[in-house]
């Protein structure tokens, strides 16, 4: 993505977006296009078509297999998993050293699906002004507007998330008429997107995502919760601990009850969610589908469910790239996990509770064992009739509740005060015994459980804390390797990406 070149042949293209078919975002071909020349922006009931173009950026660039490969295979209790497939992805993580060859296809693309959420919300957002200037100051239209401005501007920070958590500094690209391409330092990137995301929130409707008209819609507290990981990066305490009392006190969100349930079909847009991707095959075994690529494909496992007599009577599987690191199993049993362990782990020789066998043997002295990811697990009864793709169907859970209690709890031990209430409400859920005068490390650790297999957070929470040397460090990984490298061929294209960030 040469960004020289972005506004030749990417803006015309990312300034396509979605017709709606109703106020469910969700139920929405991606496919139906219109080119923004022709759009009538006196029709404010169309207003929303922007917003809904950001949203399928996100799912359809953002969510893409080789993304989770990048973003979850750098700490130490995951891997990508498969020296036999793509094997060139292990050296980003413990398997390989921390080697990171930047002219991995996967490094590119990791970066170019980033920008191109960030390029296609710009659009978006231009489109978008051109409705407000047809909406009076003050009216619901008005109002309206600031919301749809707010969801944008979320999807593109999402975007900035994983770019400045994978890369390191990178480029703001702030406008579509921008001609410098320099990096910024990591600091530079966390103050922008979040002084960017405060000033959306102020204007977006504080509910949650799963009470919104159109359901599932980023919010107020989607925003702030988005806002509160960019300041837990950059060590800005106060600020984390302020955006997650906020949503906390204000919020009515509610940790979902069936831990187990959370990341399959009775959990999505549950009142734990606050930002989502959603998904759906209108109940049907063929036809219209609104999916994710290989999202669940590329993460599940391998299972199989026999008779009585051991006969196979069907079988279930996905792409078995991501795997744990056995001594993670190991750091569960020994912390007494049960719930959490069965949804978060699938164990080689292990029975679900609906009866599936994971297939192969597990050996606990590989580093690359057959303990698969419990979170990209569907079980067969909840899939559509007719069509049992991995995970098809299912929502992509992109930032809960949880962590934004385990942030706030965080924060308050920073900032000298007791973080045992927020703590103790995931223990609590997970059916952990409650904890008093919880220490940061104890913190860490309930997030390395919580949230293990999401967003590469447990490779940031060693990076930002200081502890990917004592970790990590024996596996190869030095301060050099703790981001991707820009790709190579990106470089070629803007030689200004190799200049020091400013």
């Amino acid at each position: 993505m040469n960004f020289k070149k972005t506004l030749s042949y990417v803006l015309p293209a990312a300034m396509l977006f979605a017709l709606p078919s109703c106020s469910d975002f969700i139920e929405i071909d991606a496919e139906n296009t219109l080119d923004v020349a022709a759009v009538d922006y006196t029709n404010i009931n169309d207003m929303y078509k922007p917003v809904v173009g950001a949203y399928a950026q996100q799912r359809g660039q953002g969510i893409h297999w080789a993304n989770a490969m990048m973003w979850m295979g750098r700490d130490d209790d995951m891997s990508s998993g498969r020296p036999d497939d793509q094997g060139d992805a292990l050296k980003f993580g413990y398997p390989g050293g921390y080697t990171n060859p930047n002219a991995f296809w996967g490094v590119n693309n990791l970066w170019v699906t980033m920008y191109n959420i960030i390029v296609a919300c710009n659009s978006n957002l231009d489109a978008l002004d051109e409705y407000g200037k047809n909406c009076a100051s003050g009216s619901a239209d008005y109002k309206n507007y600031l919301q749809y401005q707010g969801e944008i501007k979320t999807v593109r920070a999402w975007a900035y998330y994983h770019l400045v958590t994978s890369f390191g500094p990178c480029v703001i690209y702030a406008s579509s008429d921008q001609t410098g391409f320099r990096r910024s330092t990591v600091d530079k990137v966390c103050d922008y997107v979040i002084n960017d995301l405060k000033e959306a929130a102020a204007n977006m409707e504080a509910k949650r995502p799963n009470q919104m008209a159109h359901a599932g819609a980023y919010t107020k507290y989607s925003a702030e919760a988005l806002a509160a990981r960019f300041a837990l990066v950059k060590g800005d305490y106060a600020t984390v601990e302020s955006l997650t009392d906020d949503i906390i006190n204000n919020g009515g969100f509610e940790l979902y009850d069936d831990y187990y349930n959370l990341f399959k079909i009775p959990g999505k847009l549950c009142d734990e969610s606050l930002m989502e991707v959603q998904v759906t095959d209108f109940g049907n075994p063929s036809g219209d589908y609104i999916g994710v690529d290989q999202w669940f494909n590329f993460r599940g496992g391998s299972l199989s469910l026999f008779d009585a007599e051991g006969n196979k009577l069907k079988g279930i599987g996905g792409w078995t790239f991501m795997r744990y690191n056995p001594k993670f199993l190991q750091f569960m049993e020994d912390r007494g996990e049960t719930i959490r362990k069965e949804t978060s782990l699938l164990v080689a020789g292990e029975t679900t509770r609906e009866g599936w066998t994971v297939n192969g043997e597990l050996d606990r002295n590989a580093e690359i064992a057959r303990i698969y990811d419990g979170k990209a697990y569907l079980p067969f009864d909840q899939m559509t009739e007719g069509n049992t793709d991995y995970g098809r169907n299912n929502n992509v859970r992109l930032l809960r509740y949880a962590e934004v209690l385990l942030m706030n709890a965080e924060a308050k031990v920073r900032n000298g005060k007791s973080g045992d209430a927020p703590f103790n409400q995931v223990r609590t859920r997970a059916k952990m015994p409650t904890l008093s005068g919880v220490t940061v490390d104890q913190i860490l650790d309930e997030r390395r459980v919580e949230l293990c297999a999401e967003w590469g957070l447990r490779y940031t929470d060693l990076c930002r804390t200081g502890k990917a040397e004592s970790v990590l460090g024996k596996y190869g990984w030095t301060k050099n390797a703790e981001f991707i490298p820009v790709p190579g061929n990106q470089i070629t294209l803007t030689p200004e990406l190799a200049e020091d960030p400013e």
